[in-house]
């Protein structure tokens, strides 16, 4: 499945069940930022990736989840890095939102509607087009949110 075709049914669906959070699994490295694998330093992939994010980021219904084998004490360090650069986040490694219940048990895989990761098939190259499919998706399927603004830094 090709990122649109997830970002299309994440949309759909979340339109017939009036839900209205759109979780997004964000890989880090070969996704997000250079695999540098040094602690401590980050740098975006592309410019592609934080502009794409930041207009993610401008809708309420948008909540993105870091995912990553990085080592736990690495994580505040990289949530603080996107925070800074103005880039709300989540969780990491785990959606906070949504608990196990009697069909779905979330102790070792959490809910997530999109699945941003290089592992899986994402280019890279696509980040610039998804905030206009996005918005495309928005105008078909309208979120049950209203558009969320992030304070200016």
């Amino acid at each position: 499945m090709s990122i649109f075709n997830a970002i299309r049914s994440a949309y759909e669906k979340g339109a017939q069940r009036n839900w209205d959070k759109v979780y997004w699994a964000l890989d880090l490295h070969g996704t997000c930022i250079e695999s540098t694998y040094e602690k401590h330093i980050y740098r975006w992939l592309t410019p592609d990736v934080k502009q794409a994010l930041t207009e993610l980021c401008s809708h309420g219904e948008t909540h993105l989840i870091l995912w990553s084998s990085v080592h736990p004490d690495e994580q505040p360090h990289i949530v603080s890095f996107f925070e800074r650069e103005g880039i709300r986040i989540a969780g990491f490694n785990h959606n906070p939102f949504e608990e196990s219940n009697a069909v779905s048990c979330f102790a070792s895989k959490f809910y997530m509607s999109i699945i941003v990761d290089d592992k899986a098939g994402f280019d890279p190259v696509e980040w610039p087009k998804i905030p206009a499919f996005v918005e495309t998706m928005r105008a078909a399927h309208p979120p049950c949110v209203p558009t969320f603004e992030m304070a200016s830094a």
